[in-house]
């Protein structure tokens, strides 16, 4: 291969949600809140959960589930607390990358085009799942966003993030979970695969290229032939 064709491209990239696709994360999210809210009387299930928009952002989740319950969202602290305390553990020891995932990042990487994780956690908590599930080392660039909304990963957010990482003119293929990160970065123009949850699988994903219910359904090099227009 000439040195030429070794170059990483920079007209197509594969984008996808560092805790809730490579890692699962949405259900360590879930029975954290459950624990946490069990602690003020509330009795949380996985309906009331997917209603309470499911925020990224521990604080904004723990009161929206409150408030939906009809308490009063203060000393919420410890419940915070307790949440952040348990995502965090479970990034750093426990996390596995989706075997899907994995497959489908070395296809890309094969016909050399960058893998960009986004992520809505913390920068430090992110790295540490990052290195746990091997993708530092797999050469998978991380994306912290200069800010994380209630509500994320939005349009406006896709936008700022494709700015940051220089890929605003790129064929963007996302790999996403949610209705909110689907929309958003369907707008900005990127071509969705959607591997939803069990929190999320009742949502609205038209638009997207595809929706499984597994990365590993399909053979990586189709879903790339199917997204990335080259």
């Amino acid at each position: 291969m000439s040195a030429e064709a070794k170059k990483v491209s920079k007209t197509h990239a594969l984008i996808f949600e560092l805790e809730y696709v490579a890692a699962k994360t949405r259900e360590v999210e879930f029975a954290a809140l459950k624990s946490a809210m069990n602690t003020k009387g509330v009795e949380l299930t996985p309906v009331a959960f997917s209603r309470s928009g499911m925020s990224p952002l521990h604080r904004t989740a723990v009161t929206d589930v409150l408030l939906q319950a009809g308490k009063k969202a203060d000393a919420i602290e410890k419940a915070v607390g307790e949440v952040d305390k348990t995502v965090a553990n479970y990034c750093e020891n426990e996390a596995e990358l989706d075997a899907g995932l994995a497959k489908l990042i070395k296809a890309t990487q094969a016909r050399n085009i960058p893998v960009i994780a986004f992520t809505a956690l913390p920068e430090a908590v992110a790295k540490k799942l990052m290195a746990k599930l091997g993708l530092d080392a797999m050469g998978v660039e991380l994306l912290i966003p200069d800010e994380v909304k209630d509500s994320f990963p939005r349009a406006d957010d896709w936008l700022k993030m494709l700015k940051q990482c220089n890929k605003e003119r790129a064929t963007l293929v996302a790999v996403v979970s949610s209705q909110v990160a689907c929309k958003g970065a369907l707008t900005a123009g990127a071509a969705c695969i959607v591997v939803p949850d069990e929190f999320t699988s009742f949502q609205d994903f038209s638009g997207a290229k595809m929706v499984l219910e597994s990365l590993e359904d399909e053979k990586p090099d189709v879903l790339l032939d199917l997204t990335l227009r080259m």
